[in-house]
């Protein structure tokens, strides 16, 4: 995000106009929530076809699987770089299929859960996961065998907070991983909030993330709000789209070679979206844009469920790399 004129943006702030530029926080006066995004969980449709999605056309390697005790569901983690992870899993129940939930990775979950109390979050009661808590205790996965605690936000979105064991799957998969593979790193996940001003205190004042950069939408009356867990992963902040709704709505995946990445991707049979109409799932973007919030390169990716994936590349003008390198 940025080094020039810092601005930091406070609570409240939610209405802008179509002149306002975009602002950027002075990370370096912001504290340190000792947060990063490691992994983005989705739920799918057909699970052979996303798979197929995911592992030929995306080139995602299988981290590792695991399923439920009677065998009836399996969860895919596929690496995305050396330290992030996609985490699949099949629609069931009340569960849609989209993006589900986000992991943040700390190294001291006891002290960043004492943190979030200390800041006023109060523990869940009862069975039904409450908006504006967190989880009781602190559990360990069965599956990918990492400490962790689950926080919902104001409109009941969940974000897990992990900590990695020696052993836990996701630390031997980082350690495993080849660095001459071509990554894409998840570095944003996108979130539709009801209420702006109580969404803007809870992770600000709550979580304690920085505010990173904002910027107007296209109508220029909402203001997007990039909030900074760690020095490289962020959360982009908005209200739903028109007929939208709260919740999660997609993820940001970084390469240093977009191009070459759009190439590899319509080698592998990635279809390009057809130029002037909605973009069909299983598609990519015609052409690469720079957005005019964040000044990234980008591209969509649409899974085969209309899942949005966002590739970007960043530049010495976009605000997350100027976010990226002010961090402190």
């Amino acid at each position: 995000m940025r080094r020039l004129t810092l601005v930091v943006v406070g609570v409240g702030a939610v209405v802008g106009t179509a002149a306002m530029p975009p602002r950027t926080a002075r990370a370096q006066e912001k504290t340190n929530a000792g947060l990063r995004l490691s992994v983005v969980g989705i739920a799918v449709k057909d699970y052979p076809k996303s798979q197929n999605f995911y592992e030929k056309i995306m080139g995602f390697p299988v981290a590792f699987t695991f399923s439920t005790p009677d065998g009836s569901r399996t969860t895919t983690y596929y690496q995305t770089s050396r330290d992030t992870f996609l985490e699949m899993q099949a629609a069931f129940g009340d569960v849609q299929p989209g993006v589900t939930h986000a992991h943040l990775l700390t190294d001291d979950l006891s002290g960043t859960i004492a943190r979030l109390r200390q800041a006023g979050l109060p523990a869940a009661t009862g069975t039904t996961p409450m908006p504006k808590t967190i989880g009781t205790t602190i559990s360990v996965s069965g599956g990918s065998h990492v400490k962790n605690v689950n926080v919902f936000d104001p409109d009941g979105l969940r974000l897990e907070l992990n900590e990695y064991l020696p052993d836990s799957l996701t630390t031997k998969a980082s350690k495993s991983w080849d660095a001459r593979r071509p990554s894409l790193t998840l570095s944003v996940f996108g979130i539709a909030v009801k209420n702006y001003p109580e969404s803007q205190t809870f992770y600000e004042k709550t979580m304690g993330f920085r505010v990173a950069f904002t910027f107007p939408n296209a109508a220029g009356q909402v203001v997007n709000t990039y909030y900074q867990e760690g020095r490289d992963s962020f959360m982009e902040m908005q209200l739903p789209a028109a007929n939208g709704h709260p919740g999660f709505t997609h993820a940001h995946l970084v390469t240093n070679d977009l191009a070459g990445t759009i190439a590899r991707l319509r080698q592998a049979g990635l279809a390009a979206a057809t130029p002037g109409a909605p973009q069909m799932p299983g598609t990519i973007g015609e052409k690469i844009n720079v957005s005019p919030g964040a000044k990234t390169k980008n591209v969509n990716v649409v899974d085969p469920d209309g899942i949005r994936l966002e590739l970007n590349e960043y530049d010495g003008d976009s605000l997350p790399k100027k976010a990226i390198d002010t961090w402190k």
